[in-house]
């Protein structure tokens, strides 16, 4: 009863735990605006401004599970905020409990806690998967640290998990040669057919992956989901093998990355290193099936073995191939969801505090550890340019010198402690340094992060073109500025996946000529305000927005521009098709003047008893009649108007509503249906 009473005790904890920092996070969410470009344009285009077929990164579920964000209109980013705050939090659960495996309820439930106040959590701000990768994967890791070799189901679900775990981020797909040699290794730890166990537990383990990527793809994008890294990852991967010079040169930049990688990973994870390499090293000189610890630490060492040359080459090969890539830069966000896990190897000497290996070995670790830690400490990683997008923990930890320098020797000393007392050194990093590490390093980060409470020009260029034009409108827009990453962070707010971007310099004076046809909008971003030439133009701080529709298109199908036509009448609501007049005329006054010699394009039809009566279409002093049928039909007329007047008004003979025929209780008096109009201007 004692014992049920405190496993209640725990849950009640844990939940409560996770509601706080749910809430927490939407706390601090608010009011951001979005600043990871154009990550975050991408990531909402896919999932939601067209077909999910049509993605160049094979993220499918994420991209599936966050088209629900369209349902809440302008606010989409406030609900994907939302949704990664639950999928962050619901990873809290599956970290307590491989934590408990190896650990007592405290410690557990303290690393649990720093992994939801960890740096990464900046995560749950962006339209981006890491936040659902984040839960993905720790479910992975409970799944792997509950299966046995005799169960070879255990492996199949892992599998099936960690093809899940690909269709939110296909980098599942490169740490499955650590996973490989992790279950082979495991399940030759068997006495009897051991090499035939380890050949069925990577083989379901792998098909199980594949049946989940594949068949899932399959069902939510068909034909065009089976593709392992998709188009755009496929076309990073070619450029690693053109040839042998290019293979020199990508060898040597990943060495350099390497080195970055090492440095920031033995500055933050010190202890958890040596504890982790300590353990699953001594686990190779048994036949015995390790203990659910020196798994973890088995498993901790094989995905920082693996992870850590693979980023390294990937950041390599994009060096150069934009102004924010360059070799200094360390994109640990491929690899830190696994830190909580190095904790947990920690963890696990405060109960079993094995002395297997003797001091000096354990002092000769920690030498070659902290050798890299003092060298970062000293030059503080440079020539590597941290930053809180792509390693939020590096970054937080190095930010602030004072803060640096205090936890870079928190850690030393932790380390040393450990080499002459792993209890004594578990101690020390689960109960002060992990905790304080993770508080200093979120609240820099999280200072950092809420600069962006305030909008940038992008923000009230992109906000303002959103609310000044309508949906179909916003499809004819053509960004123009310096800055490509700022344009995207613009286009993100005007939600539309038909937007053009031209890039030019700041003193580049151009004009709309060389634009596409189809595009009737500029929003030019920067010093530089565009010769309107008698165009509507909205001239902004920062930026200008810009009409270039010279044919005045109408399409009635949707509401008639107010910066087109300043005043209409006479039409009614526009339909799928078009809209229908209502009343003796419609009348259209256009915004500026027409030209004095044009020619106006109409496509429409007549309603009942106007078919084949005469409609007469006025601009100025000239008036033209005209018929229609019964079917929507192209009219063209050429018009003289010297007055350059800016109405056209459209005369109906007999207003009839459906009524008044008997057909239904339609009162309205319809005459015709407008489909479109457009006004072609003429040499005089």
């Amino acid at each position: 009863m004692t014992r049920l009473t405190q496993q209640h005790r725990n849950a009640y904890a844990l939940l409560a735990l996770i509601a706080f920092v749910f809430f927490l996070l939407l706390l601090k969410n608010s009011g951001l605006y979005p600043f990871v470009f154009g990550d975050e344009y991408t990531y909402s285009r896919y999932s939601r401004l067209q077909p999910l077929s049509d993605s160049l990164i094979p993220g499918y579920l994420y991209l599936a599970i966050y088209r629900l964000t369209s349902h809440c209109g302008a606010d989409f980013l406030g609900c994907a905020r939302m949704l990664n705050a639950l999928f962050f939090v619901a990873s809290a659960p599956f970290i307590y409990w491989v934590a408990r495996r190896v650990a007592s309820f405290v410690p557990s439930l303290l690393i649990t806690l720093c992994a939801m106040a960890a740096p990464i959590n900046i995560y749950t701000a962006h339209f981006m998967p890491e936040a659902l990768y984040f839960f993905g994967f720790w479910v992975f890791v409970w799944c792997m640290s509950r299966a046995i070799a005799e169960r070879w189901t255990d492996w199949a679900i892992a599998g099936l998990i960690l093809g899940c775990t690909a269709l939110v981020k296909p980098h599942s797909m490169l740490f499955v040669p650590a996973l490989l040699i992790y279950i082979g290794y495991l399940s030759t730890r068997r006495h009897d057919r051991p090499v035939a166990t380890a050949a069925r537990n990577t083989g379901v383990f792998l098909l199980g992956g594949l049946i989940a990527k594949f068949g899932i793809s399959l069902l939510i994008v068909g034909p065009a989901g089976l593709t392992f890294f998709g188009p755009s990852y496929n076309r990073i991967a070619s450029t690693t093998t053109t040839g042998l010079d290019r293979v020199i040169e990508l060898a040597h930049l990943a060495l350099i990355s390497l080195g970055g990688h090492v440095l920031a990973v033995c500055l933050l994870m010190a202890l958890p290193l040596a504890v982790a390499l300590q353990r699953g090293f001594s686990s190779l000189r048994t036949r015995e099936c390790p203990d659910p610890a020196r798994r973890l630490s088995i498993l901790a060492v094989l995905l920082v073995a693996n992870l850590l040359p693979v980023v390294a080459l990937f950041s390599a090969s994009v060096v150069n191939s934009s102004v924010f890539e360059s070799i200094s830069r360390l994109h640990m966000r491929y690899y830190d969801f696994m830190f909580p896990l190095l904790w947990i190897v920690v963890a696990s000497q405060l109960t079993n505090a094995s002395s297997a290996s003797s001091r000096k070995w354990r002092l000769a670790l920690a030498v070659i550890i902290a050798l890299p830690m003092l060298y970062g400490i000293a030059t503080q990683l440079e020539p590597f340019k941290p930053n809180f997008i792509d390693g939020p923990e590096i970054f937080g930890l190095i930010v602030n010198p004072p803060t640096f320098y205090a936890l870079g020797l928190a850690g030393l000393v932790a380390l040393g402690a450990w080499a002459w007392s792993p209890r004594v050194g578990a101690v020390l990093f689960i109960y002060g340094v992990m905790p304080v590490t993770m508080v200093l390093s979120n609240t820099w980060v999280t200072r950092e992060q809420r600069v962006h409470l305030v909008p940038d020009v992008f923000d009230r260029a992109g906000t303002f073109a959103r609310q000044y034009l309508n949906a179909d409108e916003r499809d004819h827009v053509v960004v123009i500025g310096s800055d490509m990453g700022g344009m995207l962070k613009a286009t993100f707010y005007m939600d539309s996946a038909e937007i053009t971007h031209v890039q030019v310099s700041d003193d580049n004076h151009y004009d709309f000529k060389g634009l596409p046809a189809h595009k009737n909008w500029v929003l030019s971003i920067g010093p530089y305000v565009p010769y309107a030439d008698g165009r509507p133009q909205v001239v902004m701080p920062g930026f200008t927005l810009t009409n270039i529709d010279d044919g005045r298109k109408l399409d009635f199908r949707f509401p008639v521009s107010n910066h087109m036509v300043s005043r209409v009448s006479g039409l009614w609501t526009p339909e799928a098709w078009g809209a229908w007049s209502v009343g003796n005329s419609v009348n259209l006054d256009f915004a500026r003047p027409l030209p004095d010699k044009f020619r106006l394009h109409l496509k429409a039809s007549a309603f009942g008893p106007n078919i084949g009566k005469a409609f007469v279409l006025h601009t100025g002093d000239s008036h033209t009649p005209f018929t229609l049928t019964d079917q929507a039909a192209d009219r063209v007329f050429e018009v003289d108007n010297p007055l350059r007047s800016s109405s056209v008004r459209i005369d109906v003979p007999v207003p009839t509503s459906p009524a008044q025929l008997g057909m239904t209780a339609d009162e309205r008096a319809l005459g015709m249906g407008l489909v479109s109009l457009s006004i072609e201007p003429l040499e005089p």
